[in-house]
């Protein structure tokens, strides 16, 4: 949430308890402005157009936005902005608008903006890569796109919370090993366990390499339907490899749009200094070094 944003926010809030007041301000939903639809609220130095108030709202995130949809809630959005103008008009009288320390401020972010829409302009202009550009871009960096090896882990898991429990846990879970690798089925078993996997056959699912303790021993493993005993802090399991998927590289016309998303920040850098090179070749630059 912007800065802009978290002002007319916090203003809103005061607003809804002033509202109580009146004053001299009127909301869209007083007797006062019902002569005129198009003003949604008014003050002795002018007035707030429904066409404003709408304006405003859009600019809020969705979360918020949502917040000012009702009647109330554009009334209360419509007296925040008349809160916001009346101190700018008391900023002015004062003074305020007119120092030099906040018209610095001003030019410096007068500056920011138009450099970064200057940018936005040369991104527009800038014609999209083709196919051959992205391709070349995917084969300098397949190995972003390398999806790990992959493992459908099963798992007889005895809880241990304690060391003294760990040495029977895992006296259990070698046994239940011994039971696997003799070829008795794991859904013949996961009920033995503690986990939540018993009552889904023992299985873990599809896990990646650092995904948990038993994906990775799993994908040590040589073939589906070895099994061995590992600790964790849950407690001491039997792991058994069920199947596995090796490393794989999916073809560019499968990831071109992810290729194209990932090479634009590249772009983008490119076009920012070419932008710069343009400019200070026409520009005559000299830097003088200091004494």
């Amino acid at each position: 949430m912007g800065p802009h944003t978290i002002y007319l926010h916090l203003l809103a809030a005061a607003a809804a308890f002033a509202a109580c007041e009146q004053g001299r301000l009127r909301g869209p939903g007083d007797a006062g402005l019902s002569g005129d639809p198009t003003v949604a609220a008014r003050y002795s130095g002018g007035a707030i157009s429904r066409a404003d108030v709408e304006r405003e709202a859009r600019k809020l995130p969705p979360g918020l936005k949502e917040q000012f949809l009702s009647p109330a809630g554009q009334s209360e959005l419509a007296r925040s902005m008349v809160d916001k103008r009346l101190l700018v008009e008391e900023a002015r009288r004062r003074g305020i608008a007119n120092r030099p320390e906040l018209k610095a401020q001003v030019r410096d972010l007068e500056e920011r903006l138009a450099v970064q829409e200057l940018l936005a302009e040369e991104q527009r202009r800038a014609p999209p890569p083709n196919d051959t550009e992205l391709r070349a871009w995917y084969e300098a960096h397949r190995s972003d796109f390398t999806d790990g090896a992959r493992a459908r882990v099963g798992r007889v898991m005895i809880r241990a919370a304690t060391l003294q429990q760990r040495a029977a846990a895992r006296a259990r879970a070698e046994k239940i090993a011994g039971r696997l690798r003799a070829g008795t089925a794991l859904a013949a078993i996961a009920g033995e366990g503690d986990g939540p996997e018993r009552v889904k056959a023992g299985e873990l699912g599809w896990m990646k390499d650092g995904d948990s303790t038993e994906a990775r021993a799993a994908l040590r493993l040589q073939k589906p339907g070895d099994v061995v005993v590992v600790e964790s802090p849950e407690g001491v399991a039997a792991v058994v490899l069920l199947e596995r998927q090796e490393p794989r590289t999916p073809p560019f016309e499968e990831v071109k749009a992810a290729v194209a998303a990932k090479m634009e920040p590249s772009r983008q850098r490119q076009q920012f200094e070419a932008l710069l090179a343009r400019l200070r070749a026409g520009a005559g630059v000299e830097v003088v070094a200091s004494h």
